[in-house]
């Protein structure tokens, strides 16, 4: 083993995703919670993709105003 203690936000970083989706043991899960309230640079990242993930979500049920569809239809280059 080397003498290099583990980066914990590079352990953060492992253990963003599967927090997010409620996929880790007790311990893992307890780990990711306290990185989090210590590290104000992995808490922000945090939010940030729990926003991201709030906003997909939202977009993804939200049907596209029909103005928005002509002016994005507009925007598209044709075929040749």
């Amino acid at each position: 083993m080397s003498g290099f203690a583990i980066d914990p936000c590079d352990k953060c970083e492992e253990l963003l995703q599967p927090f997010l989706d409620r996929d880790l043991n007790d311990e893992e899960r307890a780990m990711a919670e306290e990185h989090l309230t210590l590290c104000e640079y992995c808490s922000k990242r945090y939010r940030f993709e729990e926003e991201l993930r709030r906003f997909v979500r939202q977009a993804a049920t939200e049907e596209m105003p029909p103005d928005l569809k002509t002016k994005l239809a507009g925007l598209r280059t044709p075929l040749l």
